[in-house]
């Protein structure tokens, strides 16, 4: 037997984007849009078997009719089976969407938290030797595993899990699945949703996390997209190929862009864009990537970074974020025993300086470097 599938997990679809004016919001949400009707032409065209859905397909319980639509207009054109095992974001509670609205007949919504298994038929009702077994989350927690315990029931078969799971945390309220449970349970494959920045899945690896369908931030960074699952089994333990494939607008990225001994702006320009075009050769940024510099080293005391000058029509790369975490040339062991005014001045500002909040730093380092040139009488670099 042979099987070729496609697994999805986190699409996140109808994220408000609050951080975005209304305009862009409506853009991002159009392109996780756009990345799952791309995702099921593929699944189509690459003349898959089923897609497995782990989860997290909407953002919350606010979902608009028109994603619904988008939702169930893309599973029915793929036409081959489908199947969604709710998360903790769009679990399938008694008023959800899962409940709610009638899917296509190729779509299997799981809708309880207690296992469920589908053996699949053919076209002609012919059983095809493939059972998928799934569960859902019906609130936002679900401090249960379903498969504890519990075995496939014909191991000859080719079995399937597809489930929305924590495996990170053995103290999860998000269902906290664990590398033994999988193993015991002895699926071929089993489907996970839940985590956005998995490790890529490992030769003869038989459970995969794929990460989110597409990006919606920096805590979400590199290509995104889904997994293209290959089993083959006759007698005896099957063999599983995975393979990623990227679905995914937009890719965030972040990184650290060294300016020591900067002296003008213009000196940070060319170290930006150095490091800009470094990434570019050698991981691929381009006008697909928002990238996150964050300015490190030791600059002299009277220059101040100016961020947004400097984040403007950046090389390759499709919108720039800059975070100054320069340091001006003076020692700080130096200026913590001086006591003169430069001293006071530190002593007064280190705990800003030091703060978790990047804004506060930033403010923190421009009044230090603005008062160290103001003592020597010095001119203000931009």
């Amino acid at each position: 037997m042979k099987l070729k599938l496609l697994h999805a997990a986190d699409l996140h679809l109808d994220s408000p984007f609050s951080g975005l004016d209304s305009r862009s919001a409506e853009t991002r949400r159009n392109e996780i849009r756009a990345a799952f009707t791309s995702m099921m032409i593929y699944a189509r065209k690459a003349d898959t078997d089923l897609v497995l859905l782990s989860g997290d397909l909407f953002d919350g319980g606010l979902v608009t009719r028109e994603t619904v639509a988008l939702l169930a207009r893309e599973c029915e054109n793929y036409g081959r089976p489908v199947f969604i095992a709710p998360g903790n974001h769009d679990p399938a509670s008694p008023n959800s969407v899962w409940r709610r609205v009638t899917f296509p007949e190729n779509v299997h919504v799981f809708t309880s938290t207690a296992l469920d298994a589908v053996d699949l038929c053919d076209a002609d009702g012919q059983d095809t030797g493939v059972t998928v077994y799934g569960y859902a989350f019906t609130g936002p927690d679900l401090d249960t595993v379903p498969i504890a315990g519990m075995t496939v029931d014909d191991p000859a078969r080719i079995n399937l899990l597809v489930c929305h799971a924590d495996m990170t945390d053995p103290h999860s309220s998000d269902c906290p699945v664990t590398a033994a449970h999988l193993d015991a349970f002895g699926a071929d494959y089993a489907a996970l949703g839940h985590i956005h920045n998995p490790p890529a899945p490992g030769p003869g690896c038989r459970y995969a996390y794929p990460g989110c369908l597409e990006p919606r931030g920096f805590d979400e960074r590199g290509p995104k997209g889904a997994i293209l699952a290959e089993i083959e089994k006759t007698d005896g333990p099957s063999t599983v190929t995975l393979r990623r494939i990227r679905f995914s607008k937009r890719r965030y990225e972040r990184a650290d862009c060294d300016v020591t001994g900067a002296e003008t702006n213009a000196d940070i320009r060319e170290a930006i864009r150095q490091t800009i075009l470094s990434f570019a050769r050698e991981s691929g940024w381009g006008e697909d990537t928002c990238a996150d510099l964050r300015l490190t080293g030791t600059v002299t005391p009277g220059l101040v970074p100016d961020t947004e000058a400097l984040a403007e029509d950046p090389p390759c790369v499709g919108s720039l974020r800059l975070e100054d975490r320069t340091v001006p040339d003076a020692d700080p062991a130096v200026l913590a025993a001086d006591p003169g005014i430069r001293g006071a001045v530190w002593r007064e500002l280190k705990p800003a300086l030091e703060s978790e909040d990047p804004r506060e730093r930033e403010v923190a380092l421009r009044a230090l470097r603005y008062a160290l040139r103001a003592i020597t009488g010095e001119r203000i670099q931009n």
